[in-house]
């Protein structure tokens, strides 16, 4: 008998004649890809060869073993993204062109099967696996597409960051200023405010991100700080320092004095977005505490200590809060007039001084706000 060469089936013939003229198809590809798609214009086509002539290669592999792509072909796939991302081309732009890549592929279909014996129910039927083939491709490349886009995110993030606290803390050259600001968009010529506030449960670096719209958000010794050019009004817990307005060059010093106002405000117990002009002596009162501990020794100790103390100081404050008016005072105490107006010569009587004396005035308010000090948990 004599025995009979198996002649290869029609699918097997239109997939083997388009995998021998892959290099011509890919060529073709890549040249259309650079022509027509803007992520890819500059490319040399050369350069997108290889990776579209594997690409193609392994959906033929798949189509003619009638299967779904292999645990390679996938990590391929996400491969062929990452490289994709490396070489700074969207998502969007690989997508268009493996959409570009696939009519191509299935116009090539088309063009061989005469000559392969494909009729019309074939090449539905490798459309159909072929486009069933590139989800699963579109799926593992975009993914890792997108893990090197969220890795340089976050090493921008990161960047950024550094490039902000070098900013605040006054350790860049006004020379690497103007060089590296262009590339984190920030304006040499305009004016920042810098900000910080202490991390806490209560705050969310979202919340901050929402309601400042900071140039980027920094940690300094464990507080939140960063720049903006604004300063929101919000009804919160906790105080956020800001320091004045200032060119670039100069957000140290803001910094600095955002540092001071944060510090105040939290000693004292202030909320909310404050500026150090909102603080008044208080800065100084908190940072001379040898001039504090002496003024409160000479016209907070004559009082003694107890109820009757306390009611002398807080009346005090209060008179001088109102600029030295009774009857202002008595309506914010709710008190009689005649009631401040004892307790004011009590005061007067037991320290020995003038509260109408400006100076005095201010050296009786600066000895109340340094015994808050004390007294702030």
């Amino acid at each position: 008998m004599t025995s009979r060469t198996r002649l290869p089936s029609p699918r097997q013939q239109l997939l083997e004649r388009v995998r021998a003229d892959r290099a011509r198809l890919a060529d073709d590809i890549a040249r259309q890809a650079v022509a027509e798609i803007p992520d890819y214009e500059g490319t040399d086509p050369a350069d997108l060869i290889p990776t579209t002539t594997a690409m193609l290669q392994h959906l033929l592999d798949a189509l003619s073993e009638t299967r779904d792509p292999s645990a390679a072909e996938v990590a391929a796939f996400a491969e062929y993204g990452r490289l994709r991302a490396h070489q700074r081309i969207s998502l969007e732009g690989v997508l268009r062109a493996w959409r570009m890549s696939i009519r191509r592929l299935l116009d090539e279909f088309g063009s061989v099967a005469p000559d392969s014996g494909a009729d019309d129910r074939l090449l539905l039927e490798l459309t159909r696996e072929t486009l069933d083939l590139v989800d699963s491709a579109i799926l593992a490349f975009s993914t890792g597409h997108r893990e090197v886009e969220l890795e340089r995110a976050g090493r921008d993030r990161q960047d950024r960051a550094d490039f902000t606290r070098a900013l605040l803390l006054g350790t860049l050259t006004a020379t690497d200023l103007r060089q590296r600001a262009p590339a984190y968009g920030l304006d040499v010529d305009r004016d920042y405010r810098a900000f910080r506030t202490h991390a806490s449960a209560d705050l969310f670096p979202a919340d901050l991100v929402r309601h400042l719209r900071p140039f980027a958000l920094t940690t300094v010794d464990g507080d939140l700080a960063g720049l903006t050019d604004r300063k929101p009004l919000l009804a919160l817990s906790f105080p956020i320092g800001f320091g004045p307005p200032t060119r670039p060059e100069h957000l140290d010093h803001s910094f600095r004095l955002a540092s001071r106002t944060l510090t105040t405000a939290h000693t004292f117990g202030h909320t909310g977005p404050r500026d150090f002009d909102d603080l008044g002596l208080l800065p100084a009162v908190l940072a001379d505490p040898d001039l504090g501990a002496e003024l409160s020794r000479r016209y907070l100790t004559p009082l003694g200590h107890g109820e009757a103390a306390t009611i002398l100081t807080q009346t005090v404050e209060c008179y001088l809060d109102t600029g030295l008016r009774i009857e202002p005072t008595a309506q914010r105490l709710i008190v009689h007039p005649n009631t401040v107006r004892y307790r004011i010569g009590r005061f007067e009587h037991l320290t020995a001084c003038d509260l109408r004396r400006a100076h005095i005035g201010a050296e009786v308010w600066w000895a109340i706000h340094y015994r808050k000090i004390g007294s702030t948990p």
